[in-house]
């Protein structure tokens, strides 16, 4: 339906109307950066100088009974070291000319610096979830495309403890799709099933079997699901040599002003059973 016409008939064309906008920005939906805060980064302080990380890995030793008159065994106390290599450099440029940054009602500055840090963060945890396919020599719970189950969880869980994973430390990295699945599983959203927790209306327990949930949009993306994971922390290493960095650098001769975020890493994965792949319903 349009608007009735003014009277004066000419008061839009002749602009005593004014067209007003707003001095605050919708900003670009953020997906929510769960992975790379979790994963190890102890081992950051080793790196001054390089391209490249050895971390030394120990391996244990089986018990032999003695013989008398017989040297035993000599063991060996370490295995092959794992590689960390720092081979992701990234940046997130945006430009603002002078006439607009002086004539524009928003603070164009400020909101290209947030999106081109963002950009950089997005990338950095992008790269740590693109990892969870290859956890367990490759071996995920769950069916591409399809609810995860009860079973799933389980299973998953056994796993770990089978490969004695410390159970301080582990977390669920998942979707959207995942979350709405474990919504449908009663033990984590009745409380009649554990008299001592409280469950939130709409909500679930703050835990599944002992571990926090994680929620992101930024996972590795399978056939129709995507790759999530029930992981140790110490199932992956993120390294950052060179810090996220924003510089604004102005260009007078081009009457403009970059706006860069710069970061340079290396992410890899250090404890092959110290994580599992969960297959999701949903991308």
């Amino acid at each position: 339906m349009a608007l009735s016409g003014r009277i004066p008939a000419g008061l839009d064309t002749n602009k005593l109307v004014p067209e007003i906008f707003s001095k605050d920005v919708i900003l670009a939906v953020k997906s929510k950066l769960v992975a790379l805060p979790f994963v190890n980064h102890s081992y950051e302080k080793d790196l001054v100088k390089g391209d490249t990380l050895y971390i030394p890995r120990s391996q244990h030793a089986t018990a032999t009974e003695v013989t008398v008159g017989t040297e035993g065994v000599q063991n060996d106390p370490f295995t092959t070291a794992i590689t960390v290599t720092i081979n992701k450099w990234y940046e997130a440029p945006y430009t603002v000319d002078y006439m607009s940054r002086h004539q524009s009602q928003v603070n164009l500055t400020s909101t290209a610096k947030e999106e081109s840090a963002y950009a950089i963060a997005k990338q950095m945890d992008y790269d740590v979830c693109y990892l969870f396919a290859a956890l367990s020599d490759s071996t995920g719970h769950g069916t591409d495309g399809s609810a995860i189950t009860d079973d799933v969880l389980i299973d998953a869980v056994e796993e770990l403890d089978s490969a004695d994973v410390p159970e301080d430390g582990r977390a669920w990295i998942l979707d959207p799709s995942a979350k709405a699945d474990i919504m449908c599983i009663d033990k984590f959203v009745r409380s009649d099933y554990f008299a001592s927790d409280v469950v939130p209306t709409g909500g679930f327990r703050k835990d599944i079997y002992g571990a926090p949930l994680l929620i992101t949009n930024n996972l590795r993306t399978n056939s129709t699901g995507n790759y999530g994971a029930y992981l140790h922390r110490d199932a992956l290493a993120a390294v950052v040599q060179m810090n996220p960095t924003v510089d604004v650098v102005e260009q007078p001769l081009k009457h403009q002003l970059v706006i860069n975020t710069t970061v340079l890493y290396g992410v890899a994965e250090i404890q092959d059973d110290f994580g599992c792949p969960i297959l999701t319903r949903l991308a």
